[in-house]
């Protein structure tokens, strides 16, 4: 669960499920900005070295145009994203035009 406190002072935008904002505002974490600290270096080389799609994300020419359309993290996103696209035009119809064949509850 302490990944998200080193984002703690970057200029970004974190997703956060509710039932995880509840343990991380019950955790003793300090709050204190991290961002800037430098990852350590064995870390870093480990990740790189074991983990290919971390070094394709992480490098500056890992990956081509092309291979970005086609990455797990993106695509897993994208998808993501067009789930619950389609979750909120099964709603809206369902509110625009109620099946008749079901009882209200």
């Amino acid at each position: 669960m302490g990944h998200w406190s080193e984002f703690i002072g970057g200029d970004i935008i974190l997703t956060i499920p509710y039932e995880w904002q509840l343990k991380i505002n019950a955790s003793d974490i300090e709050v204190k900005e991290r961002m800037a600290d430098p990852v350590d270096a064995k870390i870093l080389s480990e990740m790189l070295a074991k983990i290919p799609d971390f070094r394709m994300a992480y490098e500056v020419d890992g990956m081509t145009w092309d291979q970005f359309d086609t990455y797990g993290a993106t695509v897993r996103t994208l998808r993501g994203f067009m789930s619950s696209y389609h979750e909120v035009q099964g709603l809206v119809r369902e509110f625009m035009l109620p099946n008749p064949d079901v009882k209200p509850a």
